[in-house]
């Protein structure tokens, strides 16, 4: 398997995570929100240092564009993250600001297949994606469970 595939399956359970927290209820949905933050804060580092400047420093400035809405939109996300984890579940605004935090990861997951994976499988050898996905899973299990523990 090679990194990218590796991604496109994380996508397919953060998918289902969110919707297993769209319908939980009280602590089994922070609970639930507390795993899917830590999971996608590893995947997020792990894309932004193992994959996205070799094929950022690979491809033109047009292409460039791509790798750095990718980023920006994990900004985004971490921003809507931090913000449902300082609101109370109880907060009649949690579950409203949760579907704006799905609709931003829905589409980032979206982006990031069609657009950023296409690019990367153009810029980067198979057995290059191959050899990556090593280091991205070390530096995806570090960061959350870095993120788990600032969640404690």
């Amino acid at each position: 398997m090679d990194v990218l595939t590796h991604i496109k399956e994380e996508h397919n359970e953060f998918k289902d995570l969110m919707k297993k927290i769209q319908e939980s209820k009280d602590s089994k949905k922070k609970d639930l929100f507390r795993d899917l933050y830590a999971k996608l804060n590893g995947h997020h580092e792990a894309e932004e240092h193992v994959l996205f400047p070799l094929v950022k420093e690979k491809v033109d400035e047009e292409d460039k564009k791509v790798v750095l809405e990718m980023i920006e939109e994990h900004s985004l996300g971490n921003y809507q993250f931090s913000v449902l984890e300082r609101t109370s579940i109880d907060n009649e605004t949690w579950d409203a600001k949760f579907s704006v935090l799905k609709e931003v990861l829905e589409h980032h997951m979206d982006e990031e297949e069609e657009d950023f994976i296409t690019l990367a499988r153009k810029v980067l050898p198979k057995e290059q994606l191959e050899d990556l996905l090593d280091e991205f899973e070390s530096l995806l299990k570090e960061k959350k469970e870095e993120k788990e523990k600032d969640l404690k």
